[in-house]
């Protein structure tokens, strides 16, 4: 393999790995809105029956304890929702650096071998050129 074929399967595989690290990063961004979207839906459903609830009370103390039990739920609810939206946050930079920090090790160790070959092809030349200075 030559050294232009190392450097284009390199710029390849490097292409790939960004492809895969927007794949991983789509995937955890939809996640995250199914995640806002269940909760949206949950939390207008909720906010439904309790108005059927409200409906259907017969007096002030029941008004109370209704509006009491919602506003419970509700921050119950938000609570976990947070967390389960913090998790999806906080993998979501680990999975787009992964993916980046896997093409770049792979970048600069096809630099390293380059500039090696590079390295010992100039030996070579001047180990031949100092030879045929010697033979004249």
């Amino acid at each position: 393999m030559t050294q232009q074929d190392e450097r284009l399967s390199a710029g390849k595989t490097g292409m790939e790995e960004a492809v895969s690290g927007m794949a991983a990063t789509t995937k955890n961004l939809q996640a995250f809105a199914g995640e806002v979207a269940q909760m949206s839906k949950e939390s207008f459903e909720h906010a439904t029956q309790t108005l059927e609830k409200l409906r259907g009370a017969h007096g002030v103390e029941e008004i109370v304890t209704i509006q009491t039990n919602f506003v419970k739920e509700a921050f119950e609810h938000a609570g976990q929702y947070t967390r389960r939206l913090g998790e999806l946050m906080s993998t979501l930079p680990l999975e787009i650096t992964k993916s980046y920090q896997e093409a770049w090790l792979k970048s600069v160790s096809t630099a390293i071998r380059s500039a090696e070959e590079v390295g010992q092809s100039a030996v070579s030349n001047v180990e031949r050129f100092s030879d045929s200075v010697r033979k004249v």
